[in-house]
């Protein structure tokens, strides 16, 4: 399979249309938190809060991120993990709708 260097991250021309999408439930406390830790890493993810799960005590945080960014966004949400206490809801890979 040809590689090909895309940004900062390697992926295989497979991998091109593919995206890595999570929805993860944070407790609403830490919900802040966890915004500022996406946000500080710049170009990584999409994120976004659904709207159903504003008038609870929790977020619910939908992630998508390039195939190719899927093992630095695993590493950050491990180590988010140790500080956030946060369920996976969905994770799956799929083709880009784009």
């Amino acid at each position: 399979m040809e590689n090909e260097i895309g940004g900062n991250a390697m992926t295989h021309k497979s991998d091109n249309n593919r995206v890595i999408h999570l929805i993860i439930r944070v407790p609403k406390a830490d919900a802040a938190f966890t915004y500022f830790q996406l946000e500080a890493n710049e170009g990584l993810c999409f994120y976004s809060t659904l709207e159903e799960s504003l008038k609870e005590t929790y977020r619910d945080i939908t992630i998508k991120a390039h195939a190719g960014l899927e093992q630095e966004l695993r590493h950050v949400l491990n180590t988010l993990q140790n500080k956030v206490p946060f369920e996976i809801l969905l994770d799956e890979s799929k083709e880009d709708s784009i």
